[in-house]
């Protein structure tokens, strides 16, 4: 079946969507974004992602004219088209400035308004069973509370986190962790779960896993992690819509606790799986 996409309020073929040369997208990275699971065909936490991409817009002072329902259930439709049977889906959601004045003036109700679905790209079981690696960069995003499209940072230390047989790469600012380029990071420490709450973008999958721990009756500390204290940690994961919980068990080569998923990871990556319904 032929892939589509919806752009600018019409479901359109993928070989036909067309964005302008002159978008303010193109020209200057200038746009949002949100990156969405779906689970058999039905977008997770929907109106989550929808509130924090409404509130990105309006720090960019871009004009989102698409209402909550219409833009749930363009996706709905893309991923009956692009995804038929997938048990889980990866949804892109963007806004541009679209077509700029005078090649840098954003002019309101000009957007650009597109949604993209493929069927998800799993990660490895073994990952989550055994435990993965981060390599660690210093670096703070621009406007880090809204996801805008500026990833250059991350694009660019693809080839660094392969060679390093990383599945991410964590931010790091000032002697503290961050959040990683497309995850947000915790650890644990006597039972208690740590994450870093300011100058990080807040993600959804984030906050679901905040939520279970509270459920779990976990001490929870969102607060600012010092790097001596996340290499002293006994567990540490990361968190995305397009990853779940991944359980963190060498940073920089360094290992975290005993070098394997702690109990408290474990008991999380379950809890998230049953949230989600896999």
């Amino acid at each position: 079946m032929e892939e589509v996409c919806y752009l600018n309020g019409a479901i359109v073929p993928l070989a036909e969507a067309r964005v302008s040369v002159l978008d303010l997208g193109m020209l200057r990275g200038f746009g949002i974004y949100e990156g969405i699971t779906t689970v058999a065909g039905e977008p997770f936490h929907f109106d989550d992602h929808f509130t924090r991409f409404a509130h990105s817009a309006e720090a960019l002072g871009l004009t989102l004219s698409v209402e909550l329902e219409t833009a749930r259930e363009a996706v709905r439709e893309v991923v009956r088209h692009n995804a038929p049977g997938a048990e889980r889906a990866s949804i892109r959601m963007l806004l541009t400035g679209g077509v700029a004045e005078g090649g840098l003036e954003h002019v309101a109700g000009r957007e650009t308004f597109y949604i993209w679905a493929t069927a998800a790209d799993p990660l490895p079981p073994a990952l989550y069973e055994q435990g993965a690696s981060l390599v660690m960069h210093e670096h703070q995003r621009f406007m880090p509370g809204f996801k805008t499209t500026n990833y250059i940072t991350a694009v660019t230390l693809q080839d660094m986190r392969k060679a390093a047989g990383a599945i991410e790469v964590l931010y790091t600012s000032d002697g503290l962790m961050l959040e990683c380029a497309t995850s947000n990071a915790f650890i644990v420490k006597e039972g208690r779960i740590i994450t870093p709450h300011e100058r990080i973008l807040p993600g959804i999958t984030r906050q679901v896993t905040l939520g279970l721990a509270h459920e779990a009756n976990y001490p929870v500390e969102e607060r600012a992690v010092p790097l001596e204290e996340l290499f002293a940690a006994d567990e540490a994961f990361i968190t995305s819509s397009f990853k779940d919980i991944v359980p963190i068990i060498s940073i920089d080569g360094r290992q975290i606790g005993p070098g394997t998923p702690g109990p408290v990871t474990r008991n999380l990556i379950a809890r998230y799986a049953q949230a989600v319904g896999t």
